[in-house]
């Protein structure tokens, strides 16, 4: 008489790690809003962008001031979307118990902190218009950074860990 198969039963994540992955939708849900709402009123920001690069060079062309505002302002929302984008997918290679995408995500929260800081010098509007995107941003960081620390709480881990002890055995 032979053993039945194996059947692998459905392991839910423990609750730190469920709060881990509703903070970073919520980090970003943030982020997304940031760059729609920096976008969609770009024309102000460009504004103020060429007056600060045009400050830094005055006998600058005003076609090279125009492309360089340009390319600072879609680079800094480009490179905060990416960073949104790298977190989704390490998050969900975290999720399917891999313990190490989170180990890569340590890294990935480094980068968003000077990403954040990027663009809360070229992409917010300075003073009271940019209050909305200021606390955007910083909610996007604080959410990101203690979804984070989630992932390595000792529940987290072992939920992560047994994972990788479950595939070893079949």
């Amino acid at each position: 008489m032979s053993t039945p198969p194996h059947i692998d039963g459905v392991v839910r994540p423990p609750g730190p790690a469920l709060l881990s992955r509703w903070l970073w939708v919520a980090s970003f849900a943030a982020g997304i809003a940031v760059v729609l709402t920096s976008f969609l009123s770009r024309d102000s920001h460009i504004d103020n962008l060429e007056g600060v690069i045009a400050g830094m060079v005055p006998d600058g062309d005003t076609q090279a001031i125009e492309g360089a505002t340009a390319v600072v302002f879609l680079g800094s929302l480009a490179m905060l979307a990416l960073v949104v984008a790298m977190e989704a997918v390490l998050l969900a290679v975290a999720f399917k118990r891999r313990s190490w995408a989170r180990w890569l995500l340590a890294p990935v929260i480094l980068l968003h902190a000077v990403v954040t800081v990027v663009t809360s010098d070229f992409v917010v509007a300075p003073g009271s218009d940019g209050i909305l995107s200021t606390v955007l941003l910083a909610a996007q960081y604080v959410l990101a950074a203690v979804a984070l620390v989630l992932l390595f709480l000792p529940s987290t881990t072992a939920w992560l860990l047994s994972g990788r002890r479950r595939a070893t055995e079949i």
